[in-house]
């Protein structure tokens, strides 16, 4: 049986085992069960922590409209009251924006990063008039677009995967028109975190599916590049929720950086 707590902001925190802790950041719109393969592997040796963020999966309803930065506060502070010192943080996407906003606010609390699927740019004009425009239709048609809105899968896992993908519309079903609204403003109003990349000195994997329609595979590759000492590791075959989409080849890429932590 798994330890869930509830945090601040709406926040909710599955915690559990014991061991140098790992912590996995989800994706929009999805919740923290996209990591149960990774959390699985890593619960048999670490203390795993996965936050659903407000208006996804277990979490409550947001409280107020929370920004990137005000996510990635309260997550630390989660964490330092509960005694984790220099976890793993591995975030996708969305989990990713948090990921580097912690390595901005908290630059000595990580003792390393998995950036999957991510970006460190903001968001251009048009990707934010895009995310304003979902906020309105969540508004006005609540979170129901969502079941016939295609996960940003690859080609690949869409005709070949088919259990990742009802898993994936699974979680997407099961999100807020609260918890969209609240997610997409935070996005659209983060930082820039280039100037970040730079300033890391811990070990960090930059892990990226090959396929991904979301953020280009150069992407990855630039954040990588900025990054002094990192790796980069393309998953063939996987778009942009590589976690689910290949989970065996994203847990074997998070734990060889777990054991150059260590």
């Amino acid at each position: 049986m798994r330890d869930v707590t509830q945090g601040t902001l709406g926040i909710r925190y599955s915690d559990s085992g014991t061991g140098p802790a790992t912590l996995l950041l989800h994706a929009f719109p999805l919740d923290g069960r996209m990591w149960n393969s990774q959390a699985a592997a890593f619960a048999v040796d670490h203390r795993v922590i996965v936050p659903d963020m407000p208006g996804f999966g277990s979490a409550q309803l947001p409280d107020g409209t929370p920004s990137i930065d005000d996510l990635a506060n309260a997550i630390v502070t989660y964490c330092k009251s509960g005694g984790v010192e220099r976890p793993l943080v591995a975030g996708c996407s969305m989990g990713g924006y948090i990921a580097l906003a912690i390595a901005r606010l908290h630059p000595a609390f990580a003792g390393g990063f998995a950036l999957v699927d991510t970006r460190a740019t903001a968001d251009s004009q048009d990707g934010k008039r895009a995310r304003y425009e979902m906020v309105e239709r969540a508004r006005h048609e609540g979170a129901g677009f969502l079941q016939q809105t295609s996960p940003p899968v690859s080609a690949e896992t869409a005709s070949q995967r088919p259990e990742a993908v009802a898993f994936i519309k699974s979680m997407m079903n099961d999100a807020t028109a609260a918890g969209i609204m609240v997610a997409q403003r935070a996005m659209a109003s983060r930082k820039d975190s280039r100037a970040v990349l730079g300033t890391i000195r811990v070990p960090v994997a930059v892990i990226h599916g090959t396929d991904d329609p979301v953020v280009a595979l150069t992407e990855g590759q630039a954040m990588a590049s900025a990054i002094k000492g990192s790796t980069f590791v393309p998953i063939a075959g996987a778009g942009h929720l590589s976690p689910v989409e290949a989970p065996d080849e994203v847990t074997a890429a998070i734990r060889r950086l777990a054991e150059a932590i260590a």
